[in-house]
């Protein structure tokens, strides 16, 4: 897994290229993947979430501190949303620095490290930016280092494992699902076998044969199992029980 240090200085890099996206895309624009969302929405949204968790991990021992007005609230002005945006990302970026990755902080549904929220608003912030790019119909995550998009995978898969008890139609007889980031020099580190169980979703680090077999960049095989882009969109084959990739997509979306 990447240090705490390489999250911090990828959240600063992926709401750089957000701000980009958003800049380009125009604040009105719909986002694509989040067709509720037009792209004002979708900022307001990532800045919103780097200002709560850095008041989050402000305040060691205690739980998840309450959203509230988020504050200073987002401008109106193209030019200084994206002033905005950093900020939120430097703010987040510097409280998790001051607070020490051991430190122990509100988590979901339990007290978590600040090594948690460092990885978790990476991916968050990385995930977002793939919206962001759709709606402005460039390139998505160009330039994205393949060992960031496979801990960004890694961690998608672990959260929707944990969350099992809210996706009961995750749960299965034990159908597998296996997952291959095809990116050179990832000494094995880009493969997954997804068992859907009695229990929900069962992870491994593994290579076999499954019912069905997803394979492709990391990068795509990201935006393909958050439901950002098809698998045909995203140069990423899909061989077998195809089904299982979409009940996934379906139920299991991010």
């Amino acid at each position: 897994m990447p240090t705490v240090d390489r999250f911090t200085d990828e959240i600063v890099l992926h709401t750089a290229a957000f701000a980009d996206a958003v800049h380009a895309a125009g604040q009105e624009a719909r986002v694509p993947s989040c067709p509720d969302w037009s792209v004002r929405d979708l900022a307001e949204h990532l800045g919103a979430v780097h200002r709560w968790c850095a008041g989050t991990v402000s305040r060691p021992g205690e739980k998840l501190v309450r959203r509230g007005p988020t504050d200073p609230p987002m401008p109106a002005a193209d030019d200084e949303v994206s002033t905005w945006l950093l900020a939120g990302a430097a703010t987040v970026t510097e409280a998790i620095r001051a607070a020490g990755e051991d430190t122990v902080v509100g988590g979901f549904g339990t007290m978590a490290p600040v090594s948690f929220w460092a990885r978790r608003q990476c991916h968050e912030t990385l995930v977002h930016r793939v919206d962001a790019e759709l709606a402005a119909g460039g390139p998505v995550l160009a330039g994205v280092d393949p060992v960031i998009a496979v801990d960004a995978v890694d961690e998608h898969l672990a959260m929707i494992a944990m969350g099992a008890r809210r996706r009961p139609e995750l749960r299965a007889d034990g159908a597998t699902l296996h997952l291959h980031a095809t990116d050179e020099g990832l000494d094995g580190a880009g493969e997954w076998v997804v068992t859907l169980g009695a229990e929900g979703p069962v992870i491994e680090h593994a290579h076999r044969r499954s019912d069905a077999a997803v394979r492709g960049p990391a990068t795509a095989l990201l935006t393909v199992l958050t439901s950002r882009r098809r698998p045909e969109d995203a140069g990423v084959d899909v061989l077998g029980a195809s089904e299982l990739l979409t009940l996934w997509r379906e139920q299991g979306a991010m």
